[in-house]
C-alpha cells in the first residue's frame, strides 16, 4: 500500500517546490491520518487507492498498474480520472487529492514557497481567545465572524 500511496502522491503533488523527502513526509503523515479515521473510512480509502492503482486496466487504458508507470504517465491518467464523465470514477480522486494536498501545504517547503509563517498567526489567535475568555468582546478586525452582507 505504501508503494501505491507514494506513486499517487508523487503524481499528485506539484513538481516545485519539493525537497527530496517531501513525498515520504506526505506519505508518513497520510498513514498517521488514516490511523485516526474510523476503520471503515480508512479501509475505504485504502481500497479506493488500490482501485485507482489498477484503473488503467478497468478503464481500458493499459494492462499495468499506476505503480509500474512513469510519473508523467500517472499524472495524465489521474487527470483523465478526474475529468471522467462518470461521477463514481471522479469521486475516487477526492479522498487522495484532499489528503495529499492538505498535507503537502502543511510542509515547510510549501510554506516557504508561498511566504507563509503559521506560528505568528496561531499565536495571535491564542492571544485573542484568551482575551475573549477573559471577557473582551471580539471586534470585526478579529475576523472571527462574517462581515454583514450588503444588498446589491
Amino acid at each position: 500500500m505504501r508503494r501505491v500511496m507514494t506513486s499517487l502522491i508523487d503524481a499528485v503533488l506539484p513538481a516545485e517546490p519539493r525537497e527530496t523527502d517531501t513525498v515520504d513526509a506526505v506519505a508518513d503523515h497520510a498513514l498517521v491520518t488514516l490511523q485516526y479515521m474510523p476503520r471503515s473510512s480508512a479501509w475505504s480509502f485504502l481500497w479506493g487507492m488500490r482501485l485507482l492503482n489498477w484503473s488503467p486496466l478497468w478503464r481500458f487504458r493499459g494492462i499495468r498498474p499506476l505503480t509500474g508507470l512513469s510519473r508523467n504517465v500517472v499524472r495524465r491518467h489521474l487527470r483523465s480520472v478526474m475529468e471522467s464523465r462518470f461521477l463514481l470514477v471522479r469521486l475516487l480522486m477526492y479522498g487522495p487529492l484532499g489528503l495529499f494536498m492538505s498535507t503537502y501545504f502543511d510542509q515547510d517547503v510549501a510554506h516557504r514557497a508561498i511566504d507563509y509563517d503559521p506560528v505568528p498567526f496561531v499565536d495571535s489567535r491564542i492571544a485573542m481567545r484568551r482575551a475573549w475568555v477573559e471577557g473582551r468582546v471580539p471586534s470585526e478586525s478579529d475576523e472571527i465572524h462574517h462581515l454583514p452582507v450588503m444588498p446589491p
